[in-house]
């Protein structure tokens, strides 16, 4: 399956609470090391990367972290009193 696939399967299984897109899997299997298919597995067909459906179904039934967890830094302050340049 491709990212594309993933995405669409994983959402029409109600395996997501929100909606993911390919970029969203794409970035989940590149960040988490819980992804169940190391890059060196994944099979380039044409453009796209293919891999089996079955590790990353389980991965996504048994899959607890959602979102993008907590800011790690606080938000930049901006200066009281400027005004913008006309």
């Amino acid at each position: 399956m491709t990212f594309t696939e993933i995405a669409q399967r994983v959402n029409e299984r109600g395996l997501v609470s929100r909606p993911i897109t390919r970029q969203g899997v794409r970035y989940i299997a590149d960040h988490d090391p819980n992804w169940p298919t190391p890059p060196g597995q994944w099979i380039k067909a044409g453009s796209a990367w293919v891999m089996l459906w079955e590790p990353i179904e389980k991965f996504f039934s048994e899959r607890t972290a959602r979102g993008r967890g907590p800011v790690t830094r606080p938000a930049e302050s901006t200066s009281e009193g400027s005004e913008p340049e006309q």
